[in-house]
């Protein structure tokens, strides 16, 4: 069996104010950083053979926190354009209050340059598969981003959709055995530091 732990990155700035975040190279901010070792905290208890992550900032500074932790040279860090953000397109830098909808619509007509569901799907999972092909039996971390698991769950079971709750720096497993993919938990979260979840 070949094991994925999809990551999502620490908070940004954008993050915390709501706005749509495509393909922006925003940076961790100061909880995000925070967030990112607390991710790293609970992944070192178990032991992993490789780290992949998107090209983008704030998702290679949580690979790099977590590769700390479980004690994997950061120079081994692997960088893959196929986990990268979705494109939002015209979305992309306005809040997610005024354009949420149209985006989980799919819809390009309103927004134009938006990479679609679809065209998300096939590329993640391109990566997954390579993945599993090229390192069978190995436990692997992919930290990426929100709609990045979102496509890797939608295409792995189709009961999950793009509407699923990603909180920052969550951990999503999914298994490879007997060439299949499936999911073994999502959002695991409660290490995480969220301010929407204090009193």
């Amino acid at each position: 069996m070949t094991e994925l732990c999809l990551v999502r990155h620490g908070q940004t700035d954008w993050n915390r104010l709501e706005i749509i975040q495509g393909r922006e190279d925003n940076p961790l901010n100061a909880l995000g950083r925070r967030q990112a070792e607390e991710s790293a905290a609970f992944l070192s208890q178990e032991q992993w053979d490789l780290i992949v992550s998107s090209p983008l900032s704030r998702a290679v500074d949580t690979a790099k926190a977590i590769a700390t932790a479980c004690e994997i040279d950061h120079e081994a860090i692997q960088l893959d354009e196929r986990f990268i953000e979705r494109e939002f397109g015209a979305a992309s830098g306005k809040p997610v209050k005024g354009i949420y909808e149209a985006v989980q619509a799919d819809d390009q007509e309103r927004i134009p340059g938006l990479e679609t569901e679809d065209e998300m799907r096939a590329r993640v999972l391109d990566g997954m598969k390579d993945l599993v092909d090229t390192y069978p039996g190995m436990r692997i971390i992919v930290v990426c981003h929100s709609h990045a698991i979102k496509a890797a769950l939608s295409a792995v079971d189709d009961t999950y959709t793009f509407r699923q709750a990603m909180r920052n720096a969550c951990s999503n497993y999914i298994n490879y055995r007997h060439g299949q993919f499936e999911v073994k938990a999502i959002n695991v979260a409660d290490h995480i530091t969220d301010p929407t979840m204090m009193k």
